[in-house]
């Protein structure tokens, strides 16, 4: 039986709120003849995986958010979020939502990249999405949003405002999507900043709130003055250090986040995963698919760096008219990242 593990610290959402709880269980098949699955059907119904909670204020609730926006536009029915299932559940938390009706599946991350094309083989008439994914087949979609310009500007505002000439950067888990972004971020902050001390560090858990603050208290000792995180719910953590610190400057990740640190609150990094979202729904949905990758990055509004409005006194006019220039510098093609 597939029982999604439960996080006890829950964070309140801050937009629409998520269905919340994991799909009835499911049997695994072990069978390698191609399966009878719904999406023959003409009926739209989606199903998603996520890493972490879907009300994580974050990460997860975007992919949560994008289905519902999803639903509202097209009609689509949706089967409740199995949320962040135990890494040897994955393949068959996949299955179950294939052999459950899903036309659709969504996987919020690129570590279900493999299982995912395992699972694709057997249920043709099902169409799996894979967010950062990189393997493509017939049924079997990888969502590529580029992250690396939002968290370059992101590390480029961070080394604009900090006092102490150094930054950090918080992840949750060490994975190639995140780790990626963060090289970007490093290489914004060397652009405006080329003496600026970057530190990157994960907690090792996307749930850890503790932890994610105690390993921010230690940067906090060392000087670090401005931080960004991708750690889901236990950027959380980071934020109450920081709003305990009451000096240090904070940048949401991946959505607004502006509910953290809310003083000390400078913008966020952001990943428009809804955009994303109903351009790959809208494709399946009119059988407008080819096999390839859907690929959205700044040109298409589907990344960019959010100034917090109310927190305007943290940074200046100019500053943000700085930022402005360089994001069309990266529309262009003339900044590396």
């Amino acid at each position: 039986m597939l029982i999604s593990r439960r996080n006890l610290t829950l964070l309140a959402s801050f937009g629409m709120i998520g269905l919340i709880g994991c799909a009835p269980a499911g049997k695994e098949t072990t069978s390698g003849a191609p399966k009878a699955d719904a999406g023959a059907s003409s009926t739209v119904k989606i199903g998603l995986i996520t890493p972490g909670k879907v009300n994580d204020g974050g990460w997860c609730q975007l992919a949560q958010d994008s289905v519902n926006a999803i639903a509202k536009e097209t009609g689509a029915t949706l089967t409740p979020a199995i949320e962040e299932p135990a890494k040897a559940e994955v393949e068959a938390a996949i299955r179950q939502l294939a052999e459950g009706g899903n036309t659709l599946v969504f996987l919020h991350g690129s570590e279900y990249d493999t299982p995912a094309a395992v699972v694709a083989k057997d249920f043709p008439n099902t169409t799996f999405v894979v967010v950062g994914g990189r393997t493509e087949g017939s049924n079997l979609l990888p969502l590529q949003i580029s992250e690396r310009a939002a968290t370059y500007l992101a590390g480029y505002v961070a080394a604009s405002l900090s006092k102490t000439h150094k930054i950090a950067a918080v992840g949750g888990i060490d994975i190639k999507i995140i780790k990626s972004g963060f090289e970007a971020y490093v290489a914004g902050a060397k652009a405006a900043d080329p003496k600026v001390d970057v530190r990157v560090t994960y907690t090792g858990s996307f749930d850890d709130q503790a932890k994610a603050k105690q390993q921010t208290q230690a940067l906090l000792a060392a000087g670090v003055d401005v931080f960004t995180h991708n750690a889901n719910a236990a950027g959380a953590g980071v934020a109450q250090a920081i709003e305990e610190d009451g000096k240090a400057l904070f940048i949401g990740a991946n959505a607004p986040q502006t509910d953290l640190a809310p003083k000390q609150n400078i913008g966020a990094f952001i990943i428009d995963t809804q955009k994303g979202y109903l351009v790959a729904a809208k494709a399946v949905i009119d059988k407008k698919t080819d096999g390839k990758a859907f690929k959205l990055g700044i040109k298409d509004g589907a990344t960019r760096f959010e100034f917090n409005a109310a927190a305007a006194g943290l940074y200046t006019p100019e500053l943000k008219a700085k930022v402005e220039g360089v994001s069309k510098d990266i529309e262009a093609g003339t900044v590396k990242m």
